[in-house]
């Protein structure tokens, strides 16, 4: 008895447009979504079905992490994004970030603050629209580095209130940071040149800040103390950009850990601020652990508990403090950190001026953690301000930490000479 023929060959076209569309409604990833209506034309048939019934939304977009290009490439732009939603495989692209440039930065709707050494240039890019804005020019010279910086609000053609706070360090003192603030896109005409307005904020002398968030009409900048300088943006009665300013004291955490503190990030989730403190088992080691914290408010300094507390080392921090022409005000109230046992759903994308969170119930599939780049030169005067071989960035701590573990669940990523990695936030 012969055998009985194979089955024929099942392909999509097989598959009706109405099973194909539950498919393809279900792939998170609007990158992968679009190359499915590129396969054939059943998956295009998919991709135009409309359903009498839609399934759920899908979620809005998770940061994607941009990879420098490597190290002496003669052209120097990047291309390369890695997408968690895509399983963190690797969208290639025409051009992502012009060559040769340094990111510092990033804000919601694909904008970059990036820096061009050779021409001590500072822009504000997005990566979508190709609109560019200038940032702080004739401010900031051959000397001077933009390090991190954060947005106040989405940059709108004619609207004069999107304010831009920048973490800037000097070439002959990198580790006494600076921070200035200005208008995005607001410029001043003075006789045949434009001049973008900026004021300088006071961090006080010796003080390392080392992040820079917007969240409640202000601009917080995390100190190495884990304490807080608080910088609203205000209006002078002349129009002038002015600031007032608040310095937040907090208490210990009281947990001690005996690893290397590698970098301090502030993160606003679910209307409160986060405090993400980094570890490494030794300087130059990769990421080791997480610790997340939470703002407790304490009552006023006169309370007996906090009478330990060395005030005059605050006194000292606000009498350093240099105003600029703005309201500085000590705050007479303490707050503490308190070390929270869970994220709680969260995902949490970390990185300086532009970490963000996420609801995990949000994204069927995934887990709560934390995703963090390889952003560790931040202070290194060798790398930002170096040339040859001193200006590499390694690019290869990237991944996530889960349930107190550490994936490299990225691409490992060849070193750059001109970039750290950065997240393009959706």
């Amino acid at each position: 008895m012969a055998a009985a023929p194979p089955p024929a060959p099942c392909s999509w076209a097989d598959l009706a447009a109405d099973h194909l569309y539950e498919v393809l409604a279900r792939v998170p990833c609007p990158v992968d979504r679009h190359r499915a209506r590129l396969v054939c034309r059943a998956w295009r048939a998919a991709a135009a079905f409309d359903p009498p019934a839609k399934p759920p939304p899908l979620p809005r977009a998770l940061p994607w992490l941009l990879l420098p290009a490597p190290y002496l490439d003669p052209d120097g732009a990047t291309r390369a994004v890695c997408c968690v939603l895509s399983g963190c495989r690797v969208h290639h692209h025409l051009a992502v970030t012009p060559p040769r440039a340094r990111c510092f930065g990033s804000h919601n709707g694909a904008w970059l603050f990036l820096h061009f050494r050779d021409t001590a240039s500072h822009l504000l890019v997005n990566v979508r629209t190709g609109v560019v804005h200038h940032c702080l020019p004739g401010v900031l010279g051959n000397k001077l580095v933009a390090l991190a910086a954060a947005l106040s609000s989405l940059p709108r053609e004619g609207d004069a209130r999107c304010v831009a706070a920048a973490i800037v360090a000097n070439v002959e003192a990198p580790r006494q940071p600076s921070v200035l603030l200005w208008r995005v896109g607001a410029q001043r005409l003075r006789g045949a040149v434009q001049v973008q307005q900026s004021i300088a904020v006071g961090v006080g002398l010796g003080v390392d800040v080392e992040d820079v968030v917007y969240h409640r009409r202000a601009f917080h900048l995390l100190t190495s103390g884990g304490h807080i300088i608080v910088c609203k943006p205000t209006v002078l009665q002349n129009g002038d950009l002015g600031a007032d300013q608040e310095l937040r004291f907090f208490l210990p955490s009281g947990r001690s850990d005996d690893q290397f503190v590698r970098a301090r990030y502030l993160v606003v989730s679910r209307g409160e601020l986060l405090m993400v403190v980094r570890f490494t088992p030794q300087p130059n080691q990769p990421t080791s652990e997480f610790m997340v914290f939470r703002v407790i408010e304490q009552q006023n300094s006169g309370d007996k508990a906090h009478t330990d507390v060395d005030d005059a080392a605050a006194d000292a921090d606000a009498d350093n403090a240099e105003d600029g022409g703005n309201n500085f005000v000590v705050q007479n109230r303490w707050s503490s950190w308190s070390e929270l046992d869970t994220l709680g759903g969260r995902m949490l994308f970390v990185g300086h001026g532009c970490s963000r969170s996420y609801e995990v119930d949000q994204y069927p599939g995934f887990k709560h953690g934390i995703y963090f780049l390889d952003d560790g030169e931040f202070y290194d005067a060798a790398v930002i301000f170096g040339n040859g071989n001193e200006r590499r960035y390694p690019c290869s701590d990237n991944g996530k930490w889960s349930e107190g573990q550490i994936q490299r669940c990225f691409p490992r990523s060849d070193p750059s000479d001109h970039s750290a990695p950065v997240w393009l936030l959706p």
